[in-house]
């Protein structure tokens, strides 16, 4: 007879009871209904697609995100950096220096053994007991700390790298070089272009000295990304993207910067003439993220490549040219090209199908041609440089390679099944009329149990719990297995067990690994509960149920899920709807920071800025440029000014209320402004003995708008990472310096690595704490193998893709780029899982993506070694 499994837990600790994901709207404006204003009340909204489109949109960013020919050399597609579980496990030329330090760059590696070319281990982050990489607060004795009112302190001279480093894991892009043009068409004009350019022969920080090198190989290797890749998974829940936030809520259809670029504008052609329209399209922050690595010269490009040489090199191409394609891809399947290979037609005549025509064309499906000045000219003039089309290329990428995105959100963890969003069906107990039918769809665990006892005895609450978890282990992906630490979690199981339930769970008996469910599940519930209990505080910054704060429904409202109930007596702190809030800090002064980014103490605070930075004079904190426009100091650090007249404008549009809009809700997409309005946290200026309103709701009585000269906290601040999936997205953190979830989980422990230097401007929330051993298993069992959609590790449904050969490294004598294959997979997805970055560093095999595999598109690589990565020469 199998166990009763939860009564103990309810019986230890209070959990508190996790939404689904699936209770959160996914705020894509193009499956909405606002881009092509069919969604309810839109019709207020700027009509940016035609209708009926909307698949043809996704379908569209799919391919120019696993698209090679995006980038500079012919290699680097959007997928590059995002191709496992939407991050990236390569451990070959994937270091960084400390390019990110103030008042200088730092060019020199540090990581002993590793820099240029070189390969990570185990070892480079502690072993298998370590903490992840070198990390001492005493061996930078040099350092001074930030100051009280946040300014960042300063860095001294270096310690010996075995004690600590500021070198950062990361992703490979391209070699650095310079675009000169592109060539002309190919034969047939659905092969298109490519970039020519010039690679340089010196790259600081990215120099190699190679053996014998082939014609045209510089000494140089591909440099790498000065921040760690985050996923893309779920990242259509931010309201932000980058670590930094810099890609805006709302998409100007030009760069990632947004409202942040007043003056950012997109071509139209109306009334006969070619004009400016301004776009400021809400909540498209993956839009504004999509434009900033296709003219980045670490990740895509070539300097000075515009997107509109990037929209005539792919107007006439054939979509995913040479990369395989599964035919019962997803997306793509029924665009396949007859040889397998790329999709039919070219990018062109699918942006004119799905974009309204003002952005592209003359009224009458007619090419616009433009010269230089952006001035209509006659395409047959010679001094024709673009079409409309090419000109507003950054507008078409962005919102594609969005909506794409916007459909990889993972809803089926076992996490969502404990929460009431993946069982279905009905459970009966007992009979005749003391008979109870439970209909579970939308039941938590608990709730099914609580529901289906006859009554509250024993012996009744027992029965519940067996029929209710053995239907529910029914719904656990099939392939599913526990994590590492599961062998000393409170309810022990070998690593690697299955666990997995049924195909078909409603038309099985029973989960073909039903003792083994049970057991994880209340491994993972213990989990759940340890998580968000006031000891870890974990969720005043990982929010359920996207386990952010960071988020369009935390920040702004729309779409939340319904806030679930707690046991009686329990406080709730709700997450203030708004993007700032006003806090006591962690050194205990009154500050105002911008919700949902921390400095954790990860790397001293001048290492990064990070929000704190600013990007052509215009601050990336809301809190700064509130400050700024309230008529504080203009500054963003001590000697730097910040750009008055381009805030000017900014607050003009913010002060419109016709500008910077964003939906009311899912169901009334009628805009409302957006304002960067603030509250204030429990305890401030509040009622109850300066203890904050009851039930430690935010406070009513707080001044709604930054005054000048408050303290703010942003230095050395970064976005909170979802935890959905984190299984396969390591390494951990914006410095890529944890190898797996143990060296998180220890680092938290602590409340950081820095707390004397970057005292001033750390999380509040930030706690030292001890769970014993079995309970912190729990919580990285919760996190590795609960939060988990297994359909992600096997690249299953909405997670599969094309062919990608992706760069890990060069070889030593040559200095030629090692190409690694990522197969295509179509909808039924891989036979195995995807690899964890610590089995990538340990060379374990029998996981898909394992760097092993061969690129197989024609004529680019030869013995694993790339082909193209001399570009051609301009014409004389």
């Amino acid at each position: 007879m199998a166990s009763v499994i939860f009564s103990a837990v309810a019986a230890t600790v209070a959990v508190a009871q996790v939404a689904p994901l699936n209770q959160v709207t996914v705020p894509d404006v193009n499956r909405l209904g606002v881009l092509d204003k069919t969604g309810p009340n839109a019709g207020a909204w700027p009509k940016i697609t035609n209708s009926g489109n909307q698949i043809n949109l996704q379908r569209l960013g799919k391919a120019l995100y696993w698209d090679m020919q995006v980038g500079g050399d012919g290699i680097q597609a959007c997928a590059s950096c995002h191709f496992h579980a939407g991050a990236d496990n390569r451990k070959t030329n994937q270091m960084s220096p400390g390019f990110k330090s103030i008042p200088t760059p730092d060019f020199v590696h540090d990581l002993q053994g590793v820099g240029p070319n070189g390969t990570l281990t185990t070892g480079h982050f502690g072993g298998s007991t370590g903490l992840g990489l070198p990390v001492s607060e005493a061996a930078l004795s040099g350092n001074t700390p930030d100051s009280f009112n946040g300014d960042p302190g300063t860095i001294g001279a270096k310690p010996n790298s075995s004690s600590d480093v500021n070198d950062v894991v990361s992703s490979q892009g391209i070699r650095l070089g310079t675009f000169h043009n592109l060539t002309a068409l190919s034969t047939p004009e659905t092969y298109g272009r490519a970039d020519t350019a010039t690679l340089e022969a010196n790259a600081p920080g990215f120099n190699k000295d190679f053996s014998g090198n082939a014609l045209g190989i510089p000494d140089t290797v591909r440099r790498v990304e000065p921040r760690n890749t985050p996923t893309v998974l779920n990242a259509i829940f931010n309201l932000r993207n980058f670590w930094d936030g810099r890609a805006d809520l709302f998409f100007n259809g030009v760069n990632p910067l947004g409202f942040r670029d007043p003056d950012a504008r997109v071509k139209v052609y109306l009334n006969g003439a070619v004009t400016d329209e301004r776009l400021r399209i809400p909540f498209s922050s993956l839009a504004s993220q999509a434009v900033g690595p296709v003219l980045n010269q670490f990740e895509m490009h070539l300097d000075p490549r515009t997107f509109s040489d990037v929209g005539k090199k792919l107007s006439t191409a054939q979509p995913l040219k040479g990369q395989e394609v599964k035919a019962n891809d997803s997306l793509l399947g029924s665009l396949v090209d007859a040889s397998g290979r790329g999709l039919t037609g070219t990018y062109g005549a699918r942006i004119k199908a799905i974009f309204d025509e003002r952005f592209w064309g003359d009224g009458s499906s007619n090419d616009v041609c433009l010269n230089n000045s952006d001035v209509k000219v006659y395409c047959t003039d010679a001094t024709a440089k673009f079409t409309l089309l090419e000109r507003n290329f950054a507008l078409f990428f962005g919102l594609a390679v969005q909506a794409y995105e916007a459909t990889l959100f993972t809803e089926q963890t076992i996490v969502d099944l404990i929460a009431g969003g993946v069982a279905t069906g009905t459970l009966t107990n007992g009979n005749g009329r003391n008979q109870k039918i439970v209909n579970v769809a939308g039941l938590a665990l608990e709730n099914c149990i609580l529901r289906l006892a006859l009554n509250n005895s024993p012996a009744q609450q027992g029965i519940a719990e067996n029929l209710c978890t053995a239907h529910y282990a029914k719904f656990i992906h099939p392939m599913a297995v526990t994590g590492v630490e599961s062998p000393t979690a409170p309810n022990p199981l070998q690593a690697n067990s299955p666990i997995g339930g049924c195909l078909n769970p409603l038309t099985c008996a029973n989960s073909p690994n039903l003792d083994n469910a049970r057991a994880a599940l209340r491994n993972i519930e213990r989990g759940i509960g340890r998580f968000f209990a006031g000891a870890t505080a974990c969720g005043i910054c990982h929010f359920n149920p996207e386990f952010t704060g960071a988020t369009v429904s935390a920040l702004t409202g729309f779409g939340a899920a319904p806030v679930p109930p707690l046991p009686p007596g329990q406080a709730r702190k709700i997450p203030p709807e708004v993007v700032l809030e006003r806090m006591l800090a962690f050194n205990g002064a009154r500050t105002v920071y911008d919700s949902g980014f921390y400095n954790i103490g990860v790397r001293p605070t001048p290492e990064d800025l990070t929000l704190g930075d600013q990007i052509g004079g215009v601050p990336l904190a809301f809190s700064k440029l509130a400050e700024v426009i309230a008529g504080g100091d203009p500054t963003n650090l001590p000697g730097t000014g910040l750009d008055v007249g381009k805030i000017t404008k900014i607050a003009g549009e913010l002060g419109d209320g016709t500008i910077l809009r964003i939906p009311t809700s899912p169901t009334n997409l009628t805009p409302r402004p957006f304002r960067l309005d603030l509250v204030c946290s429990p305890g401030l200026d509040g009622q109850g003995n300066g203890q904050g309103e009851p039930n430690n709701n935010p406070n009513p009585n707080c001044v709604r708008t930054v005054e000048p000269g408050e303290r703010l906290l942003r230095h050395g601040a970064n976005k909170t990472s979802g935890l959905r999936n984190v299984k396969f997205t390591g390494p951990h953190f914006h410095n890529g310096g944890k190898m797996n979830l143990r060296q998180v989980l220890e680092f938290y422990k602590t409340a950081g690595n820095f707390l004397t230097l970057n005292f001033n401007n750390l999380d509040a929330g930030l706690r030292i704490f001890s769970l014993g051993a079995a309970d912190e298993s729990a919580v990285v069992e919760m996190m590795e193998t609960g939060l988990t959609d297994w359909r992600v590790a096997f690249e299953q449904g909405k997670f599969d893709h094309p062919e990608l050969c992706v760069p890990h490294g060069h070889d030593p004598a040559t200095g030629k780029t090692v190409l690694a294959g990522i197969p295509a997979v179509g909808a039924n997805g891989e036979t195995a899982s995807l690899q964890t970055f610590q089995e990538q560093l340990n060379n374990v095999g029998n996981r898909a993506h394992t760097l092993s595999d061969t690129c197989t598109m024609p004529g680019i690589s030869t013995a694993g070694l790339s082909n193209i990565d001399v570009p051609p020469e301009p014409a004389p």
